[in-house]
Order: structure tokens, then sequence, then C-alpha cells
């Protein structure tokens, strides 16, 4: 069994049919120091609008050049989670990093030593990336957020030993969070078979489901949710925004 899967989710944007954003995500992964048996799988939910069949036309001819990427598309719209469901059926991987098209990584990590990291602290089953797509998504390891979202959320209770925490592993620190987000993440393949899309049908968005859910010690064992790095630390990812790029 490979170590790894990327699974890239793509859906009709303004920009079509050009493919600059999910080049620029492609080309970030040089970033990251991923193995070298890495499947990468461009995941498209369904459109027939012309724009959309002439970008797929381009995007195929640019991947010509890559030998570990492939096309996914669904044959009716599933929103995200029927995307990601659709693309995970060619997934053969114990772990999945899942990208969307606009969300390029912008600074070097090793993706290896941080699956290296959750092999040697099982409790961490989620790591998202702190990008800088909008304030209130909880995105980032901004200590003044994680604060604002323990006062905020109705019905918690010693937030103060479980959200903001930093888990110190081998080779890098982990922050503890309540958001479950949809924003670059790295977990298991079982992780997704077994609690995402189990709890999130299709046309759903999975963070109304899964987000603000870890409301206690034992809940946030289940779903173990948490940021890359420590408090404050720079940004992993950018937002290149293709709902409103043209």
């Amino acid at each position: 069994m490979r170590l790894l899967t990327i699974i890239i989710t793509a859906s009709l944007i303004p920009s079509h049919p050009k493919i600059k954003l999910i080049q620029e995500t492609i080309e970030s992964l040089q970033l990251i120091n991923i193995p070298s048996d890495t499947e990468i799988i461009l995941a498209h939910d369904y459109s027939d609008n012309n724009n959309y069949s002439d970008y797929l036309k381009n995007l195929n001819e640019y991947i010509k050049s890559y030998s570990n990427i492939k096309i996914v598309k669904r044959e009716n719209h599933g929103h995200l989670t029927g995307n990601i469901r659709n693309a995970l059926q060619y997934v053969d991987s114990k772990y999945i990093l899942v990208i969307q098209h606009d969300l390029p990584f912008i600074k070097m990590i090793d993706i290896q030593k941080i699956i290296y990291d959750m092999e040697e602290n099982n409790n961490i089953k989620y790591i998202r990336f702190g990008t800088t797509k909008a304030p209130t998504s909880w995105d980032n390891n901004n200590i003044k957020k994680i604060r604002f979202f323990k006062t905020n959320l109705k019905n918690i209770r010693k937030l103060d030993s479980l959200y903001g925490l930093q888990v110190k592993q081998k080779n890098y620190t982990y922050t503890r969070t309540p958001a479950w987000s949809d924003q670059n993440h790295l977990c298991l393949t079982s992780y997704y078979t077994n609690i995402v899309m189990k709890e999130c049908p299709d046309g759903c968005f999975m963070e109304r489901i899964l987000h603000g859910k870890n409301k206690n010690e034992e809940i946030h064992n289940k779903y173990g949710t948490y940021l890359f790095g420590k408090l404050n630390d720079h940004l992993i990812i950018k937002h290149t925004d293709g709902r409103n790029t043209k």
C-alpha cells in the first residue's frame, strides 16, 4: 500500500477555461516533499458548461507531463462531499491529503514528517493547514481567534485545556482546534470512509455538520482535529479565490 494520495477538488469557476489556479496548486506540491509514489487525483464535480469542458481539455493537455496525475469527474453534481466520495474509490493509500483547487501551499513543509508524527501520536487524526482565506474561518493559528471561538461557542466548558493546547511531536508542533474545515487537510483514508463519508451526505457542506462538534475531550478524541504548527505560526497555504477570480 502506498503511503499517500492527494485529492485536489475542483468545480466550475469564472476563470475557466483557464487552468491557472489549479496549475498553481499542483505546482505548489513541490514545497511539501511528497513521497515519490504519491498519486494525485484531480477530482472534478459535474458541470455541462462549455467553459468547463474546454478547461478539462486544457487540463488534460497540461498533465501529460505528469505520470502520477489523473482527472476524475462525477457524472452528476455532488457538491464537495460527493466529489470527494467519488474520488475515494481511486485511493489505495493509508493517508490522504485533501486540497481545494484554489488553496496552494506557500511555505516549505515536509508532509512525510507530518505523517510520521501522526503515526507516533494517533490522537492526532486530522491536521489542517492555516490559510489566508477568511478571518472568520478559524483556519490560522491566531490565539485571539481561538479565544474568541471559545467565548462564542455555546454550551462548551473547560476549553482552555482542550483548545489552543500545543502538542509537540518529534518533527512539528500541532495546535488543538474545535473547528473542522474542508480546506487543505491531512488524515487517514479510513478517517474519511469511517467518519466523514458516513456523517456527511452528498450535497451537504461537511463543515456545517462536523464543525464545532468537539465539545469535550471524549468527542475531540473521535475527530482529533489539529492545526499544523504553533500558535501564531506563519500561514502554510493561501486562498487564490476561485469563486471571484476571472
